[in-house]
């Protein structure tokens, strides 16, 4: 499968999300954020196998080491994650060429069956970080014949040379119309079976972009009492929503050694064995709560 398996009508919704983006980050250019940019990256409007009904985990924005090396040079030709603009090309151009366009949705379309993956926040195949939670609930980013398609995307499709957390404008960037409109026009397009956020906060977030959206009060995950989760409802969609108050594919909550209630060291939840047991629990108190909502 490959971008023409989005067929016409969502091949060209794709590249006018693309455009859309990438027309927003021209504007962001001209602003003080702009030294914050990698030059010649494009937006990334998501990551995996577009198929309707498709999971979607949500975080920030893409990390520079999806477009920058080691030495912080541009990842270029069969080492490019993504498009690249062409030398002394902008964004608005870039928006307006079918064919650079389509080239951005192949990268995007093909992202985890090519062998660029950045592992450290998705994880390997079989293994931990965030791909590891995902199997333990039955789902997968890469392509199994057993396991639920699931799709990366971000509230923020721009990757910046400072860890968002740690840019000043965040808030605004991330609660912005443009950012509210877009993860909207996003959700059109994807038309997820469910949307699981990355953080607290990003649970938080995603609540404030429409009327409809609502979460319960926060569960604990019975064997690992520090990891705390939501379960939600996307009225509009019709969908159900998972918001972790931890990130997977990081060391827990940032804590390191220290332990939980049952003593129980905080590194150990970033295991293979705890991902999956946390998703295999959480999966379960889906199945009762989607079934409340029918």
């Amino acid at each position: 499968m490959s971008s023409f398996s989005l067929g016409e009508d969502g091949f060209s919704k794709a590249k006018s999300l693309i455009a859309k983006a990438s027309l927003h980050q021209e504007e962001l250019l001209g602003e003080p954020i702009s030294h914050e940019f990698i030059e010649r990256a494009t937006p990334v409007a998501w990551l995996g196998e577009a198929v309707p009904g498709s999971w979607v985990t949500m975080a920030t924005n893409p990390s520079p080491k999806e477009f920058l090396n080691r030495n912080n040079q541009l990842l270029l030709g069969e080492q490019a994650r993504f498009h690249i603009l062409e030398n002394g090309q902008s964004l608005a151009e870039f928006a307006k060429d079918e064919t650079q366009l389509e080239s951005a949705v192949e990268f995007y379309q093909t992202y985890f069956k090519e062998g660029k993956t950045y592992r450290t926040w998705f994880g390997k195949p079989g293994g931990a970080k965030l791909e590891g939670f995902i199997n333990g609930m039955g789902g997968s980013f890469y392509e199994s014949a057993r396991l639920q398609n699931v799709v990366h995307s971000d509230f923020f499709p721009f990757a910046t040379r400072t860890h968002m957390g740690r840019i000043k404008e965040k808030l605004n960037l991330l609660g912005s119309d443009f950012s509210r409109e877009f993860m909207q026009d996003k959700l059109e397009f994807l038309r997820p079976g469910m949307v699981i956020l990355l953080g607290r906060e990003h649970t938080a977030l995603f609540e404030r972009i429409e009327q409809g959206i609502t979460f319960d009060p926060p569960k604990t995950i019975e064997l690992y009492p520090s990891a705390h989760y939501q379960l939600g409802f996307h009225q509009r969609l019709g969908i159900p929503l998972l918001g972790l108050h931890f990130k997977p594919s990081e060391q827990f909550l940032g804590l390191g050694g220290s332990q939980d209630v049952n003593g129980l060291s905080h590194g150990k939840y970033g295991t293979k064995t705890a991902l999956n047991e946390m998703g295999r629990e959480i999966a379960s108190n889906l199945k009762s709560f989607i079934k409340t909502m029918n």
